[in-house]
């Protein structure tokens, strides 16, 4: 009887305490060939955490700096990153893409503030015009 509560107990503190990394890549696709300008791990994320949850985490670490207004419906949109500033008078913003773990990337629909993180994940921020990203998605 004492061996299957420990078992319990087991189980139930492995999955409270699950916890994944997330890479973060930072590009800039007006430089070509597409220059990194900054690429960086953020561990011990917690299993549902939001990416601005987990970009939080990375500014408490000094690997991150940003600034983000908030859109209804869409969350966070991210204006600069460690210092790499979209321009909006140049319809420049910070593409969100994330591989879901996975090898492909794709293009989130959701802020930084709704995409929630689910398991080891890598994020790139790629800074893009709106103009290029209508002609070319």
């Amino acid at each position: 009887m004492n061996i299957n509560r420990m078992f319990v107990v087991a189980v139930v503190g492995a999955v409270c305490f699950a916890t994944k990394d997330v890479r973060i890549i930072i590009t800039n696709s007006f430089i070509k060939p597409e220059k990194t300008l900054s690429d960086f791990t953020v561990v011990g994320n917690s299993d549902n955490a939001t990416l601005i949850q987990v970009m939080d985490t990375a500014v408490a670490e000094g690997q991150l700096t940003y600034e983000s207004t908030h859109w209804v419906p869409w969350g966070e949109h991210i204006e600069t990153l460690n210092g790499n500033h979209a321009n909006r008078s140049k319809h420049e913003f910070f593409e969100i893409l994330h591989n879901n773990g996975s090898g492909d990337f794709v293009s989130s629909k959701h802020g930084a503030s709704f995409l929630v993180i689910r398991g080891n994940h890598t994020i790139l921020f790629r800074l893009r015009s709106w103009d290029d990203f209508i002609h070319n998605t």
